[in-house]
């Protein structure tokens, strides 16, 4: 199993590989706030360009239509929800090069 995290974990050019697709349902402003008071106010000029980075790629290639599972954070855990699409087929090969290994 390898899992990719990121703002283009779900992107469209890598969607036909992926077995599953996870969405963190979290507001866009919550996220970024959150980022910022991580990361301080050394970085602040980075999250105001990733900011605007993040909108245009989403913008432009959405990833969350196609999640099969949204995850939202609850005051104590998780909750796990079914996603909108499915990323995966029943005959969905994992792996290119080995072409073994399938989904079901």
């Amino acid at each position: 199993m390898v899992l990719v995290e990121g703002v283009g974990a779900g992107r469209r050019a890598v969607r036909p590989f992926l077995a599953w697709l996870l969405w963190m349902e979290r507001g866009a402003e919550d996220s970024w706030t959150r980022g910022r008071r991580r990361d301080g106010p050394e970085q602040a000029s980075f999250w105001d360009g990733w900011t605007v980075a993040e909108t245009r790629h989403f913008a432009e290639d959405p990833s969350r239509p196609f999640a099969d599972t949204l995850v939202r954070e609850c005051p104590e855990g998780y909750d796990w929800l079914p996603g909108p699409s499915v990323t995966a087929g029943t005959d969905q090969i994992i792996t290119q090069s080995d072409g073994f290994l399938s989904v079901n």
